[in-house]
């Protein structure tokens, strides 16, 4: 008799303990206590710089965009437009589309680990990661609920062998990747599987996989127009572009992305997915695992091990692995038992205690623009400088920029007005003659000191290339009760020449 595939992994444990059910079960409630909690948080903070840039999407509609595709940004337009222009809106996107991949997780769940669907629910509901989800408007949201939910309709297919679910993958898969790139491993990760799993590899003989693949094609449409349409800009931006941000191999950009990453799941169950994963490889080297390993496997483990070499090349962003993590918990749970869930909810709680206190009293004070204090202080100072007929504009990446899009009512521009690249602002319009001859504020975030005290007063000398004249003027300082937390260069600028160089 030749020996299990599946005998160096124990079995999945855990069996619901009989009695009566009520018509939510007890990790239901569970479940509902976290979306609660979490929706609690959303109006406690201001928009982080990239969701003021989404939203800026969403107000320039378009077939996709420079830096992501489209569909995070389409879902903000109709949010904004049926409950008005504020941060709640931006936020209830993300937090539903949330709280749907939650509940698109319980059917993997009950079929990939039998008998304690709860434990596993609420192992991936406690994690920082879902918070993220929930609380911040990033295109990780609608990529993460896609892939679950292709995920639920691949195994439908694979494993029950239902054939409309073959188009409903595929439409899923096209949804994941309209809301990030990665969603592409997912068009990967269906051949893999079926030449790796020999009681499947007869379906590439079907029309099935192939179907799925056309659909997720048709419904990337979008993507590819608009990328044909402009050079193909996007493509090479997330793929030349971040090639050429390569540094050389190095080691701390990876102890960075594994320290966040042991953050957004909490380290009991990061530890207990590297330590899996390490003998999942091992067990996928010699085909020792079976179909349903082999499926989490499929999902999980590429996109892992590929950030995980990247991340000796680039920055890798804590968020790209995200998805591989839906695939990965389940691992995890048909592997673990009820200890592992109470040592992580513990870490869960210390966690999200610690990120109440810097959201409300913000002892921790950021040295970065990628912070949710003060753009609406500097939104306020920034309106009541600018004279009639005046417009403002910042030359980091987007950051500032957006922000004073979203929470002032300013003529606000990006570091195009100074013939440099500004991202999706070179794709809104922009229209350097209009502004010809006119007068601005220019709005510095360089500078780090929160106090201001130390602040270069000279004019940058780009900016005096783009204009008559550049005097400098009192910067903005913010406070927060009392404390000074940011600080702000600005210029008052005359007579627009147009972007340098041109």
């Amino acid at each position: 008799m030749t020996e299990s595939p599946v005998s160096n992994f124990p079995q999945p444990s855990g069996v619901r303990p009989p009695g009566l059910r009520s018509t939510l079960p007890a990790w239901g409630w569970g479940l509902l206590a976290v979306a609660v909690a979490r929706a609690l948080l959303l109006p406690c903070f201001e928009l982080v710089p990239q969701e003021a840039y989404y939203a800026f999407y969403a107000q320039h509609p378009a077939l996709s965009y420079f830096d992501h595709p489209p569909l995070l940004a389409w879902m903000l337009a109709l949010s904004l437009r049926l409950f008005g222009h504020h941060a709640l809106a931006v936020r209830a996107v993300p937090f539903l589309l949330t709280l749907g991949t939650q509940l698109a997780f319980v059917p993997l769940a009950r079929r990939f680990v039998e008998g304690d669907v709860g434990r596993a629910v609420l192992l991936l509901a406690t994690t920082g990661a879902v918070t993220l989800l929930s609380v911040v408007a990033l295109p990780d949201a609608p990529l993460v609920l896609f892939w679950t939910l292709a995920l639920v309709a691949l195994a439908s297919a694979l494993f029950d062998g239902k054939a409309l679910a073959w188009p409903l993958a595929g439409l899923f898969m096209g949804l994941a990747f309209d809301a990030k790139y990665t969603g592409a491993a997912l068009w990967a990760g269906v051949p893999l599987f079926l030449l790796l799993s020999l009681p499947h590899r007869r379906l590439l003989r079907t029309p099935g996989p192939f179907l799925a693949l056309a659909v997720a094609q048709l419904v990337a449409l979008p993507v590819y127009v608009w990328n044909a349409q402009h050079g193909w800009a996007s493509f090479f931006f997330q793929t030349a572009g971040r090639a050429q941000a390569a540094s050389g191999l190095g080691v701390r950009n990876m102890l960075g992305l594994v320290c966040t990453q042991a953050v957004l799941l909490l380290p009991p169950l990061f530890l207990a997915l590297l330590a899996l994963c390490s003998r999942a490889t091992r067990a996928l080297v010699h085909r020792a695992l079976e179909p349903g390993e082999l499926f989490l496997a499929v999902f999980c483990l590429p996109l892992l091990l590929g950030g995980l070499v990247l991340s000796a090349l680039l920055l890798v962003k804590a968020n790209w692995l995200l998805p591989a993590y839906v695939s990965g918990v389940l691992l995890v749970a048909r592997h673990s038992g009820p200890r592992l869930l109470r040592w992580n909810a513990a870490f869960s709680a210390g966690l999200h205690l610690l990120l109440l206190v810097e959201l409300l009293l913000y002892p921790v004070v950021l040295r970065t623009d990628d912070t949710w204090v003060g753009w609406k202080a500097l939104a306020s100072s920034v309106e009541a400088r600018l004279s009639p007929g005046e417009f403002v504009f910042s030359a980091d990446d987007y950051k500032t920029t957006a922000e004073l899009l979203f929470y002032s009512g300013a003529e606000a521009y990006g570091r195009n007005v100074l013939g440099e690249r500004a991202l999706q602002y070179d794709y809104a319009g922009f229209e350097p003659e209009r502004l010809l001859g006119r007068d601005a504020l220019f709005i510095d975030s360089a500078p780090l000191d929160p106090s201001g005290e130390q602040l270069p007063l000279a004019p940058p000398e780009r900016l005096l290339r783009a204009f008559r004249r550049v005097e400098t003027e009192a910067p903005v300082r913010l406070l927060l009760r009392g404390r000074p937390v940011r600080s702000f260069r600005v210029f008052r600028c005359f007579g627009y020449l147009g972007p340098p160089g041109r």
